[in-house]
């Protein structure tokens, strides 16, 4: 009897050793695990904070949290004078222009059509922003998502979208948000299966919208790309890699490799997607509808595709035209290249 109750003894020290070790050490490192997952998630889905390609202009956040705007003007979408403030991510859509305040609110400018560019801008505690062609998004603190502009095709719901975000896409009439779970919500235009009204599930750390297009970074590193898939913009089989950042043209895509070089495919007509990519050392990257921008490491910026507004310039178009139109581009660097993950408060 003794000895069987020796042995009980025994056997719940060890039942207790073993649910110490789950509340003090195994319980933490879970949750260590959980909270690096998802700030590599935040982190990867917001690589492209800093640089935004509009239809035909193009925006960067500078070191001093104001914005260097060039290309089309003609609604005052990029303003050939710097946008002063404190800045720490911008977003470009048709012919309008967003940008997030330290303190979370937004600035809006350009067209205002539908009201996805409201002058005096939105207020609210946002920690990401993204513009489509006619309408707008930003991500609240809470993880719900505030949207304005133009909703009829359903892509800008007047009442928002809840759920527990962690970022947000706006492509031509459709838009994506990360879940915090890694899975892809999506509502909007879904003429050619862009936006799936059941979402797209997964373990995913990044989106991008294009106007009929969809990307998504898998944890992996590879792409999955869905909806129209002409000119190859958004093969339905994905692209394999160990990418870190993503966007969406109209109708070609850009991914950096962890490597820092650029994969392009989709249409080509303008440069815009060089079918051998881009080398160089990038962090960010933006995808317009006929050029392509990215920020070296150095905080330097390379312009590729169409310039016929000055969305583009490069040392090549300057030489050629007689401007200077790279070279004051290159009086601002050098560019942001860290990432903000959240307004400090």
């Amino acid at each position: 009897m003794e000895s069987a109750a020796h042995l009980h003894r025994l056997r719940d020290a060890a039942i207790d050793v073993w649910r110490e070790w789950l509340v003090v050490v195994h319980k933490p490192r879970r949750l260590a695990i959980v909270k690096e997952r998802d700030e590599h998630r935040k982190r990867i889905s917001r690589a492209n904070a800093n640089i935004a390609a509009g239809s035909y202009h193009s925006l960067a956040l500078q070191r001093n949290g104001s914005i260097a705007c060039w290309g089309d003007n003609d609604y005052d979408q990029a303003p050939p004078d710097s946008i002063q403030g404190d800045f720490i991510m911008v977003a470009a859509g048709d012919f309008h222009s967003l940008a997030l305040q330290r303190d979370g609110s937004i600035a809006c400018w350009g067209d205002n059509d539908d009201g996805r560019a409201p002058p005096d801008g939105i207020q609210g505690d946002f920690v990401a922003i993204a513009a489509g062609d006619f309408h707008s998004l930003a991500l609240q603190r809470d993880g719900n998502i505030a949207c304005w502009g133009y909703n009829g095709e359903g892509q800008a719901p007047p009442d928002g979208i809840q759920g527990d975000f962690v970022a947000i896409a706006a492509g031509a009439s459709h838009s994506l948000a990360l879940q915090r779970d890694g899975s892809i919500a999506c509502w909007g235009r879904n003429n050619d299966g862009q936006a799936p009204p059941d979402g797209i599930q997964g373990d995913f750390t990044a989106i991008a919208a294009g106007d009929f297009h969809s990307l998504a970074i898998r944890r992996d590193g590879n792409i999955a790309c869905w909806g129209r898939n002409t000119n190859g913009r958004a093969p339905p089989g994905g692209i394999q890699g160990d990418f870190v950042a993503i966007d969406a043209g109209a109708e070609h895509s850009l991914a950096i490799r962890r490597d820092g070089s650029i994969a392009c495919w989709g249409d080509n007509d303008d440069g815009q997607a060089p079918p051998d990519g881009i080398q160089g050392d990038f962090v960010a990257i933006a995808a317009g509808v006929f050029h392509s921008l990215a920020i070296r490491r150095d905080g330097s910026i390379a312009c590729w595709g169409a310039n016929y507004e000055g969305q583009a310039p490069t040392p090549e178009h300057d030489e050629e035209y007689e401007v200077d139109d790279y070279a004051t581009l290159s009086a601002n660097f050098p560019f942001m290249t860290d990432v903000h993950m959240y307004p400090v408060t």
